[in-house]
């Protein structure tokens, strides 16, 4: 090689070769940029009252998994069956106040905003099934009074026809 092919390359292109396309491959069915059609308006508020619906029912996925932790950290009053009850109640109730609106807002338009009431209230349903969760957690840490000896101080005691005593 000399020095002067080092400092002045000549590109030298070979000549073309034609590939074919790929089974398969037709193209007519190739659109350009002015072929493709924006959608409608009425086609986004379809598309966002369907992701409204995906929204919605996402607190719906997570019930399955909160049984089986409910049911697999026991009933007894201890530091991780306490703090899972307590998230089951809490998170719920906060997304419920603080998540329904907001999270709707993207999907919301002036000519949908009427279609995501139901939406809404399945986001509200599905919280409210995991705060029922918790409810029966608690019922089951035996937190919930609901017995008639849970209700003692307001129940007439039960009259004693004998008593036996044992003295040693």
């Amino acid at each position: 090689m000399l020095f002067r092919e080092l400092t002045n390359p000549q590109v030298i292109l070979k000549p073309t070769c034609e590939v074919s396309s790929p089974i398969g491959y037709d193209p007519e069915t190739k659109l350009s940029k002015l072929d493709a059609k924006k959608p409608s308006q009425a086609q986004l508020d379809k598309l966002k009252v369907k992701k409204a619906w995906e929204f919605a029912t996402s607190p719906a996925k997570s019930i399955p998994m909160n049984l089986i932790m409910s049911y697999m950290t026991g009933n007894s009053l201890q530091m991780i069956p306490m703090m899972m009850t307590f998230m089951l109640l809490w998170s719920p109730l906060a997304a419920i106040f603080n998540d329904t609106n907001r999270g709707f807002e993207p999907f919301a338009t002036e000519r949908n905003r009427h279609e995501l009431i139901l939406p809404k209230l399945v986001f509200i349903l599905c919280h409210v099934a995991s705060i029922l969760i918790g409810v029966w957690k608690l019922d089951k840490m035996g937190i919930i009074p609901h017995k008639e000896a849970d209700w003692m101080d307001w129940k007439v005691p039960a009259t004693i026809a004998e008593k036996l005593s044992v003295s040693f």
